[in-house]
């Protein structure tokens, strides 16, 4: 410490100190034109997205076709997750940062499921050209409406998600804003 005061007292009249701005730190990032990802500055109270692209003039929430129905128990049956209404073709876009898991046919339904830290979403019918282990941020298009389902005759999208513990969730629930709050420790 004496030193730096030597050097700065040596250095005279011409040395200055001038206060910096903060650096602005990024922020997570919410859906943008053709599939980017932007920041913004309310990012931290940013929900899911839709998972469907929204359409041009169209400014709602998807029709939500069935709504999330959970079994009393895990072996009984249930709707676990809910129905869109859409048409084949319509694009896709990740509800939140992830990576690609899985694309292709289960049980000869096209299915592709992304991992999202402890979270899997699952689309069904889905199909994505992107190869397993895609890294995706939220937002961006990774695949299409296309395929093989048993679901709605083919004019939805079916939106399941899923825990670590093997648990399903509403996936509807976690899209929108949310109020973040501290809690004390």
């Amino acid at each position: 410490m004496l030193t730096l005061a030597l050097v700065l007292l040596a250095a005279g009249p011409t040395a200055t100190v001038t206060a910096q701005p903060a650096p602005t730190l990024p922020s997570a990032a919410a859906p943008a034109q053709n599939g980017q990802v932007t920041p913004t500055t309310a990012a931290c109270r940013r929900g899911w997205l839709w998972p469907l692209e929204p359409l041009p003039k169209d400014k709602a929430a998807p029709q939500v076709m069935r709504l999330y129905d959970p079994p009393d128990r895990p072996w009984l049956s249930g709707h676990r997750g809910i129905d869109l209404t859409t048409k084949q073709g319509r694009r896709i876009r990740a509800p939140a940062d992830g990576i690609i898991a899985y694309a292709g046919s289960v049980a000869g339904k096209d299915v592709v499921s992304i991992r999202h830290g402890n979270l899997t979403s699952t689309y069904e019918p889905a199909q994505s050209s992107l190869p397993t282990g895609t890294r995706l941020q939220a937002g961006t298009v990774w695949g299409k409406v296309e395929g093989i389902s048993d679901h709605c005759a083919q004019e939805c999208l079916h939106w399941g998600l899923k825990d670590d513990q093997g648990r399903y969730l509403d996936p509807g629930a976690r899209v929108g804003w949310h109020r973040i709050r501290l809690k004390p420790l």
